[in-house]
């Protein structure tokens, strides 16, 4: 099965059901294949099955053409993300060498700058109307929706995608339909879709995290985006488009929660909520779990995993609601199409309840890194996967993250898991949000140094959120230092940028 097959069998299943909403906008499934058919056919017309097409721009209903009509060419769709400088950007196009780029009008000034910079490309194409450019309308046509005639092998790459440079440059992981169609797979054996789900996908399209949305394809059901998350839109489009389940980041559902409009609205359709990208602090999920009165669940994953590897079902969420609060902390248990290892540095699997490094293996694990034989040669131990995270497993078999390898803390000889700390920090009631991060120490090799956005209108000091972490954690736990912000510095799928926040404070001194 390749990526494109997805929509190619929701037309000829139910042709007439609305595959997408977006705004204004209603998109039916046989529409949705007939749009992806005429990209693949215009595509074919000025680049060759192989090539790189990239796109930048926020989501739309065109989007999901490219989702599918790029890979049904035979091309590798090269996903940006459109919060980068231009330069970065023009970085990530030469590396990728695509020919093609789509942009979105409001991002036609940025590419306008690096043209001379990104010399494979030949034909720009403009989602809206750009100057120097193709319109999307012209480009596309609107001649007849054939299948194209070439079929890629399953092992093409059908999304080039970036990682988010957390720890370092951004790498271009190269996902196969194989990788993409089995990830896909996993998350449906996984995940309980009725085909009359309405799913509101609140996150950018520029990311691994979009598999949702060809998920739900699969399924059948009808899926909603937004042009760019926040609370308001959200409320309103659970009521309008009497939504049944969404996927948001900890972070979106802690803000949802501190929004006083909640109340005013209802999401009585809303039957659940899966959550990702990172952790969830237990007061977080404990208070979604008492106002919000629908299921939730947890799907874990990343970028080079096409999809999600772990999953915390809705019974677990019960049980921890029922008193269980261990399994708050889980990230769950392995999908069914994956295997799983917990080992040490020389690849031993570590016994049950100690610490590893989680490895995985799977037909979803990426092909490797464009253009990084050493990058993709270090990311493998005889086929296993190096995640990067720690993690820990117990008797039932639940995974629980201790913490990434390069965000552990290491103070005194001491390992301080910074999601440990954060769990403390959240406790505060003035904490609307918090990072631990280690800082250079000549003494301590490392401190723990808490970042900490308060609520509003809420005040706190140093001394009080160390007094109140040193009544949870170890001594050598406890923040050394407190730094106050306005705001932490995230990703598009809201994860904190650690690599920010360490570079930022690695040189102030207590």
């Amino acid at each position: 099965m390749l990526v494109s097959d997805i929509v190619e069998y929701g037309a000829r299943k139910h042709p007439d059901r609305i595959a997408l909403r977006f705004e204004d906008e209603a998109v039916t499934y046989a529409e949705l294949r007939d749009r992806s058919r005429r990209l693949a056919g215009a595509l074919l017309g000025v680049a060759a099955p192989g090539d790189r097409v990239a796109i930048l721009s926020t989501n739309c209903t065109e989007y999901f053409d490219c989702y599918y009509g790029v890979p049904m060419a035979g091309m590798a769709l090269t996903i940006l993300n459109f919060r980068l400088h231009p330069d970065q950007i023009a970085a990530l196009i030469e590396h990728s060498g695509a020919t093609v780029l789509i942009v979105a009008e409001e991002f036609a000034g940025a590419v306008d700058q690096i043209r001379g910079s990104i010399p494979s490309v030949h034909t720009i194409v403009s989602i809206g109307a750009a100057p120097g450019t193709v319109g999307w309308d012209e480009f596309v046509g609107a001649g007849p929706a054939q299948a194209p005639t070439v079929r890629p092998a399953p092992d093409d790459i059908a999304w080039l995608v970036y990682t988010s440079g957390t720890t370092g440059t951004p790498k271009g992981v190269m996902i196969s339909h194989r990788n993409l169609v089995s990830g896909i797979t996993s998350s449906a054996l996984q995940w309980a879709l009725p085909e009359d789900t309405v799913f509101l996908f609140c996150f950018p399209l520029c990311h691994v995290g979009g598999y949702v949305t060809l998920l739900n394809h699969l399924m059948g059901s009808t899926v909603g985006i937004v042009r760019a998350y926040d609370n308001a839109t959200f409320l309103r489009l659970v009521e309008q488009w009497q939504v049944t389940q969404t996927g948001l980041a900890p972070t979106m559902i802690n803000f949802l929660l501190q929004d006083r409009a909640l109340a005013d609205h209802d999401l009585s359709t809303l039957q659940a909520i899966g959550y990702g990208s990172s952790a969830i602090p237990a007061q977080v999920l404990r208070q979604g779990l008492e106002r919000l009165r629908c299921d939730f669940y947890q799907g874990m994953g990343m970028t080079e995993l096409a999809g999600n590897v772990l999953h915390l079902d809705y019974d677990a969420h019960r049980r921890a609601a029922g008193g269980e609060s261990r399994l708050l902390a889980a990230a769950g248990k392995p999908m069914r199409l994956v295997d799983i290892r917990i080992v040490d540095d020389a690849m031993r699997d570590v016994p049950t309840g100690h610490v590893g490094e989680m490895v995985v293996r799977g037909d979803q694990v990426m092909t490797g890194y464009w253009r990084d034989p050493d990058a993709t040669a270090a990311a493998f131990t005889d086929g296993w996967f190096h995640t990067g995270d720690l993690v820990r497993r117990d008797d039932e078999g639940f995974v629980y993250i201790v913490d990434r390898k390069k965000d552990l803390i290491i103070s005194g000889g001491e390992n301080v898991a910074s999601l440990t700390v954060e769990q403390a920090l959240y406790r505060h009631p003035a904490v609307a949000e918090a990072a631990a991060i280690g800082v250079e120490d000549d003494t301590w090799g490392e401190l723990v140094c808490a970042v900490v956005v308060l609520r509003d209108g809420a005040t706190a000091t140093a001394d009080d959120i160390i007094t109140a972490c040193r009544e949870q954690l170890g001594g050598f736990q406890v923040p050394r230092r407190v730094e106050f912000v306005d705001t932490l510095p995230r990703n598009v799928t809201g994860k904190i940028l650690k690599r920010d926040l360490r570079e930022r404070f690695s040189h102030t001194t207590v």
